[in-house]
């Protein structure tokens, strides 16, 4: 299976396995759509207080 990425301001991050062990309602699928949809209405400031979140709690990891 192919991992799940999301590329802003030119660096790639990939969503990492603990999103289907930690969260029952949430997907790694789920969270690339809702960062397509920040990009869609220009919140980057939510994109990225998002991305620093989820890279120190360990949900994404940046690969490039």
């Amino acid at each position: 299976m192919e991992p799940i990425t999301y590329t802003f301001r030119n660096i790639t991050y990939e969503f990492t396995d603990k999103w289907e062990e930690t969260c029952l309602n949430d997907s790694k699928e789920f969270q690339l759509e809702q960062f397509k949809y920040l990009e869609r209405v220009g919140d980057y400031t939510t994109i990225k207080n998002r991305i620093v979140n989820q890279e120190t709690f360990g949900y994404l990891k940046k690969i490039s």
